[in-house]
């Protein structure tokens, strides 16, 4: 009987515990787990421009399509790219890059080399013709000379006959001298006209040789070699997407791949041209990247282009932008993708508070204030913000904790009578 009567009192004594703390639960305001709630402080607060970028060498080397394949007597345009050695791999000066594609070239050599031979066997059937005609043309000639000194002799005994015959031997050796002064004018114009026939043919002959040389030529260059050693990084098109086997190449989209200048390295970035007045060359600029967690880089804005452009993945154009990275570190590779936040301006010594923070109601800001054990609403005046933080102008002070989540019991809190404190202008 004794136990059952010290059950009975250890129960009543538990159950009274756990009513007081259910009463200051919902009386005195919601307790507050260790990491639930931000301390105000004094600190700087940076407003910044955030992009993706990409790690690229400051200096690189451009692997092109082969001055040999740009050539535009070959009027061949677009060159599609049948393999290419995989990206970020470590390459010796002339190892393979690239091969294209020689389908084309192969065919125009084969109808090349058939339209030579052809015009090379017209060009020595005519030198051959030519030649035995030209030479049958002389022998006239030289018969017609003896006929002229035939009719000279006659001519000059002529004075011995009548006049009737001197008469008739006169106009029979004027006509063989006109008739010898034709055939040397007509052998004069046939030659011409053989010359003029046989150096078009000629000039076919070596046009074609030449196209024969430079489709040869291009036919080597398709196998693309490295110039140095280093490393491979896939070219870009105008659109930013990166060169890829089957892309087409051509004299105006020549590039196949680069090869970066690993000793210092950059971050391309393109800033939309709503943002791009704020930003200026020497602004400081926080590198991280996804592959590299954990680790921050400092950089510095090299660069800025003077005109936008289109770019995937953006509505309206954009700017890009170069960062230098002044720390240098192993572990950044080419082709990394990097978080750029542009520093645009900083101010020392401000109460700066997460923006989850803040609330909005009747159109103020408050905040969960926690303050002598229980949670109250704050009305605050915000400033300047960023991606992450706020300003608070007035309405907090120094450790004073703010509620990172809404309590269970917002609705049933009420905005804490004290005025707000003026901590800055």
């Amino acid at each position: 009987m004794f136990k059952n009567l010290k059950r009975k009192k250890l129960i009543l004594w538990t159950g009274a515990a756990a009513i007081v703390v259910i009463a200051g639960l919902i009386f005195g305001g919601s307790k507050l787990l260790p990491g639930k709630y931000h301390t105000v402080h004094l600190t700087g607060f940076e407003k910044s421009i955030q992009t993706k970028g990409e790690i690229q060498g400051k200096n690189f080397l451009v692997i092109a399509m082969p001055e040999a394949l740009r050539n535009r007597e070959l009027h061949i345009h677009d060159i599609p790219i049948k393999d290419i050695v995989q990206e970020g791999t470590i390459v010796r000066a002339g190892d393979w890059v690239a091969t294209l594609d020689q389908g084309r070239f192969t065919s125009e050599i084969q109808t090349n080399f058939e339209q030579l031979e052809r015009v090379l066997a017209d060009l020595n059937d005519e030198k051959v013709d030519t030649s035995v005609e030209l030479s049958n043309i002389r022998q006239a000639i030289i018969e017609a000379g003896y006929n002229l000194e035939y009719k000279k002799l006659d001519l000059d005994q002529s004075k011995f006959e009548s006049p009737a015959y001197q008469r008739k031997a006169l106009l029979a050796y004027n006509k063989a001298l006109r008739q010898i002064d034709k055939q040397k004018r007509d052998y004069v114009l046939r030659k011409r006209r053989i010359k003029l026939w046989t150096d078009r043919l000629q000039f076919q002959y070596d046009e074609l040789k030449k196209r024969d040389e430079w489709l040869t030529a291009a036919l080597e260059a398709t196998n693309v070699k490295a110039p140095r050693d280093g490393m491979i990084i896939y070219a870009r098109d105008r659109d930013g997407r990166k060169i890829r086997k089957g892309d087409n190449l051509s004299p105006w989209r020549s590039a196949i791949a680069t090869m970066p200048d690993l000793s210092e390295l950059v971050s391309e970035t393109y800033i939309q041209e709503i943002d791009v007045a704020k930003i200026k060359t020497g602004d400081t600029v926080h590198v991280t990247l996804d592959a590299v967690p954990g680790k921050e880089y400092i950089g510095l804005v090299n660069e800025i282009a003077n005109i936008g452009q289109e770019y995937p993945g953006f509505d309206s154009k954009v700017f890009k932008v170069i960062v230098q990275i002044v720390d240098m570190d192993k572990k950044l590779k080419p082709a990394m993708t990097t978080n750029n936040a542009i520093l645009i301006e900083r101010i020392p010594d401000v109460f700066v508070i997460p923006r989850e923070c803040i609330y909005v109601e009747n159109g103020g800001s408050f905040v969960y204030l926690k303050e002598s054990g229980k949670i109250w609403k704050k009305k605050v005046i915000t400033g300047l913000e960023n991606e992450t933080s706020v300003i608070i102008k007035s309405g907090v002070k120094i450790h004073d904790k703010i509620l990172l989540q809404m309590p269970e019991n917002a609705g049933e809190l009420k905005f804490i009578d004290a005025g707000p404190e003026l901590v800055s202008d």
